[in-house]
């Protein structure tokens, strides 16, 4: 190939990160579900984050378990990202509770993650546990960066927040140094299948759903020469598919030849209700006044001029009129307190205004000359899963 047409292929492709549309090679392929695939199974469930310590709660990580549970666990989890709870033990927690002690579970490191000193000390230390690893990361990143052996496919797992030298002091990229290490890796495996798993996509793609996009531009594609580097050395080795998270919205496509699936949330609701939180915010503020001897009104002038962020917020994204702002708090305030209905109201506004996503896990199928992936969805509303797309990759 020539430099000329080497630089032609490269803009094609950096066109298409940069519109992150379905253009240039970026097509989502048609659902399909040709039988059973004998052989491996295994479970990909992403940014659970602080939902996975909220209880044993349907709505939160743990109806994401039960719904794993139910239709098969397979014989591991991974989790490509942001898993910075608190404490970072509670993911593992709740995998030993609904899928037992002895379920192995990969994490992957995400941009949330090297936010929390702990969950780096708890990620670096339990990945050192997990089984049948082959090889360890590059120096300074050995221990969340790594690949491991199951049945007759490689899985590689990347700190895409490696800088070459420290394993968290980078935005989301593929440095040289992880790159020539991953080269090697998969220059020497002789299993007949291959996944590679990072946090940030290549394209952030929309929501198969409802066709929300996120993190577009502050992805891979914020570095468009290393993620076309990085595209084109899992061609070369045949990689079946790249798995990341970062998004919260569940998509599959195939990016000029790549497989990229993006598995969402698997937090059960995507954001906390925004209706109690500004309920409790008001409360405390009405009370703290109270105390202090300040009238309900004063009380919820003063909360406006403390957080006026939240309050824009929350009025923005629950359809709530911002003039007058007091008159509204006080309004919110009386009803959400006194209308049992309120509540799930408000939230269906929240879901509408926000473009909320559908918690989602999938199950792979590995079998000797094919892979097929099935799609679990919940409604968005924290209800039961069920299968919503099954995708052959060719």
């Amino acid at each position: 190939m020539t430099f000329e047409s080497l630089d032609r292929v490269k803009s094609i492709f950096i066109t298409a990160v940069a519109c992150g549309l379905l253009l240039a090679g970026v097509s989502p392929v048609a659902a399909v579900d040709e039988g059973p695939v004998d052989g491996l199974v295994f479970i990909v469930a992403a940014d659970m984050r602080n939902f996975a310590a909220d209880g044993e709660q349907s709505k939160n990580f743990s109806g994401a378990c039960e719904a794993v549970k139910a239709v098969g666990a397979g014989a591991f989890m991974i989790s490509p990202g942001d898993l910075d709870v608190h404490p970072p033990s509670a993911v593992r927690d709740m995998i030993d509770d609904v899928l037992g002690e002895d379920y192995p579970w990969y994490p992957v490191l995400g941009n949330h993650d090297p936010e929390s000193p702990s969950t780096m000390r708890y990620l670096r230390k339990y990945n050192q546990t997990v089984p049948n690893v082959v090889n360890l990361g590059p120096e300074g990143c050995e221990t969340t960066t790594f690949s491991f052996d199951w049945a007759n496919t490689h899985f590689v797992v990347l700190n895409q927040y490696y800088d070459g030298v420290n394993d968290w002091g980078l935005k989301g990229d593929v440095v040289p140094e992880l790159l020539e290490w991953l080269e090697a890796d998969l220059a020497a495996t002789a299993k007949t299948h291959i996944f590679v798993f990072g946090h940030e996509p290549l394209v952030p793609m929309p929501d198969m759903d409802n066709g929300r996009i996120r993190h577009q531009g502050d992805s891979l594609d914020e570095h468009p020469e290393t993620a076309f580097a990085f595209h084109q050395l899992l061609l070369k080795y045949g990689v079946d598919a790249y798995f990341c998270g970062h998004t919260h919205n569940t998509s599959y496509a195939k990016i000029n030849g790549l497989w990229q699936l993006d598995p969402g949330h698997a937090r059960g609701l995507e954001e906390a209700s925004y209706a109690d939180q500004m309920y409790a915010a008001i409360g405390r503020a009405i009370e703290e006044g109270r105390q202090r001897g300040v009238g309900e009104a004063n009380s919820l002038r003063q909360l406006y001029r403390d957080d006026p962020y939240h309050i824009d917020y929350w009025f923005k994204y629950l359809g709530l009129k911002d003039q007058p702002v007091i008159q509204t708090l006080a309004q919110f305030y009386d009803k959400y307190g006194n209308d049992p209905t309120a509540r799930d109201r408000y939230y269906e506004a929240q879901i509408e205004g926000r473009g909320q996503t559908r918690s989602t896990f999938m199950k792979v199928f590995v079998g000797s000359d094919r892979v097929k992936v099935e799609i679990y969805r919940d409604d968005a509303r924290g209800g039961p899963y069920a299968l919503r797309k099954t995708v052959l990759l060719d």
